[in-house]
């Protein structure tokens, strides 16, 4: 056998060696990714929209909707109302249970104490001149 044939087989099989070592290292980087991506999500049940009903509130805040998400490991709630819209703030996520506070009409301080069971979340508010019991139903989207 010529040594041109000898080399060129050295090479093939060294590149048949390579490329399945690089196969096989492409395809664990690639299963690391898709763990560490699965691993950030976040399947909290407190998260998404929620329809409430406060029926002890006044009038223009007895009834709206709660936006609960998740943005770089901090928890934000926002109450979306007829008028506007509120900013929740210390915001705190234990398990199923979600406490925040809002300003109304930027002074009065008011408390939500809520917990998630399944798709319904029940609670109160606080505040200096009210409270509340809420009734929450999870918005699911249409189908």
């Amino acid at each position: 056998m010529n040594t041109n044939h000898v080399l060129i087989k050295i090479v093939l099989l060294v590149n048949v060696f390579f490329m399945s070592s690089f196969k096989a290292n492409r395809a664990m980087n690639l299963s690391e990714n898709n763990v560490s991506i699965e691993q950030k999500v976040d399947k909290s049940p407190v998260l998404g929209a929620w329809k409430f009903l406060m029926p002890e509130a006044d009038l223009p805040y007895r009834n709206g909707r709660i936006f609960i998400s998740k943005t770089n490991d901090v928890y934000e709630a926002v109450i979306s109302l007829k008028t506007g819209t509120l900013n929740g703030q210390d915001v705190e996520v234990d398990n199923n249970r979600i406490n925040f506070n809002i300003n109304i009409e930027g002074i009065e301080r008011t408390s939500f104490v809520l917990k998630v069971e399944g798709d319904k979340m029940v609670g109160e508010f606080y505040s200096n001149s009210s409270s509340s019991e809420v009734f929450a139903k999870r918005e699911l989207p249409e189908e």
